[in-house]
């Protein structure tokens, strides 16, 4: 029960209901919608979603947060989206300009020789814990975050079943924005995860899930996480400063060495740019655009590419599915 409060109360519960009918479980959003109608409740209690309930809550929430994380803010602008397409002429939509200017999340952009680092590091750390098939799981878990740009929850959640390497792709399924994607790989990511492939199943030879955990289950979004963070600080590399490298910063790398590599060929980024939004997953080129605002501030650390990036993004057509 989403329990809102409210004179918008109706409407979000309406807005929620439609979530789920679509397949969407929307649990965090419905609890930034939770807050935005005590905010509501507790400043006017206007009837419709008004510009200064909208950017008000949204300032309190930035003020209060510790983290860069943005997530909060789409389910406000799509609820806002709703109401007018409900009738509500009167409803305001969190403009996008809102959101870049004050709220995009700080990115750690890792170097090339920050990664080589971090896989060496991490091909031996690994060995020194004893826990069953960890040796093969992390490195192999890494790299397809590198070489494909996926999200971790993506990795995370990707079944054998839909990893088909004889053919060279794999399945994303059930991911975010429900953008289900077919992903080509890179002849050398192939041929890695071929032979992890048959060092786990050696270990696990029913497993469901092609990532396992420690019980043999899903890897867990801790264990991504504090991986990362040790492997990181034991290849002695650095920490410093407000914004920290998170294994999530591979699918930004990712991205930004693409667009780089395709301004250094003289191809045309903004016309390759729905390609790129395809291959990750976004729900809209707004998201893919980002990245080209991130660039001019690093554009150094992006002039050496390796060549192992050149083939990671196949024509479209090829893996829609």
């Amino acid at each position: 029960m989403n329990s809102f409060i409210s004179n918008l109360a109706p409407a979000l519960n309406d807005f929620v209901t439609l979530k789920n009918s679509l397949g969407i479980e929307y649990k965090t959003g419905a609890v930034y919608l939770r807050q935005l109608d005590k905010y509501n409740f507790e400043h006017n209690n206007a009837q419709t979603l008004t510009k200064e309930i909208a950017e008000g809550w949204a300032i309190q929430h930035a003020s209060k947060s510790t983290t860069n994380d943005r997530s909060w803010i789409p389910p406000i602008r799509e609820f806002g989206r709703y109401l007018q397409s409900i009738g509500d002429t009167e409803a305001y939509v969190l403009d996008n300009r809102f959101t870049i200017q004050h709220y995009h999340a700080e990115v750690y952009l890792l170097s090339e020789d920050e990664i080589q680092v971090f896989f060496k590091e991490c091909d031996s750390y690994v060995l020194r814990h004893n826990t069953p098939g960890r040796p093969y799981v992390l490195p192999a878990f890494y790299r397809l975050l590198y070489c494909c740009g996926v999200r971790c929850a993506e990795a995370r959640n990707l079944k054998c079943k839909d990893v088909h390497l004889d053919k060279g792709y794999v399945d994303i399924l059930k991911s975010k924005a429900h953008k289900d994607r077919r992903l080509f790989l890179s002849n050398e990511l192939i041929t890695y995860l071929k032979k992890y492939d048959s060092a786990i199943d050696k270990c696990f030879p029913d497993r469901e899930y092609f990532f396992l955990g420690g019980h043999g289950g899903i890897v867990s979004p801790t264990a991504v996480s504090v991986n990362f963070r040790n492997i990181w600080i034991s290849a002695g590399l650095p920490r410093y400063g407000k914004t920290k490298p998170r294994a999530y910063d591979f699918r930004h790398h990712f991205a930004c060495a693409n667009i780089m590599r395709w301004s250094m060929e003289g191809k045309n980024v903004h016309a390759m740019l729905p390609y790129l939004m395809r291959y990750m997953g976004h729900a809209s080129l707004e998201s893919t655009y980002y990245y080209i605002h991130l660039i001019p501030d690093y554009f150094a650390q992006y002039t050496s590419l390796t060549t192992s990036m050149e083939d990671l993004i196949p024509e479209a057509e090829e893996y829609e599915v």
